[in-house]
């Protein structure tokens, strides 16, 4: 027996039939919705990276000798948070019919790309952070690796707004 979300289901796919376009345009639609689920993934892996830097410095606030480098340790977690929000309210990949940003179909795979460049340089800062020692040269290489991640995502909302 069949219930009413499936007859309602059927109908609706029986529209998407006879209005023209409607089903390119429901198939871009989840594709924006893949794009945002993604990149709070991507968002939600910058988060473990950052709890883990926490962590880290918790440990190096309790050791002496470590005062002098909470500064590259603060704008380290400056840095992952203004990221961590970038990716969390960053432009989707394909605009709706009324948005005023369009991102056109062709340009979804580079912008795919992206994305899974981030998803490695995310797994690269995971596997630093998760080895990370209270050295100066340490910190301030995780900082400029920090810096490379803010570019990329600048590169992306570039891609992004420049195909409108």
């Amino acid at each position: 027996m069949s219930d009413a979300s499936d007859k309602v289901r059927n109908f609706m796919e029986k529209m998407f039939r006879i209005v023209p376009g409607y089903g390119g345009y429901a198939e871009k639609e989840s594709r924006r919705n893949t794009d945002k689920v993604l990149r709070l993934h991507l968002a939600g892996q910058l988060d473990e990276v950052k709890s883990a830097f926490d962590r880290f410095i918790a440990d190096m606030s309790k050791q002496k000798g470590h005062l002098e480098m909470m500064s590259d340790a603060s704008s380290i977690t400056k840095t992952l948070e203004k990221v961590i929000d970038r990716l969390k309210y960053a432009d989707y990949g394909y605009a709706g019919f009324f948005d005023s940003n369009k991102v056109l179909e062709p340009h979804l795979a580079a912008l795919y790309q992206f994305d899974m460049d981030l998803s490695q340089h995310i797994m690269d800062l995971k596997s630093k952070v998760s080895v990370i020692k209270p050295e100066v040269s340490i910190l301030k290489a995780l900082l400029e690796d920090l810096r490379k991640f803010d570019n990329r995502l600048n590169a992306r909302h570039e891609a992004i707004t420049t195909t409108v």
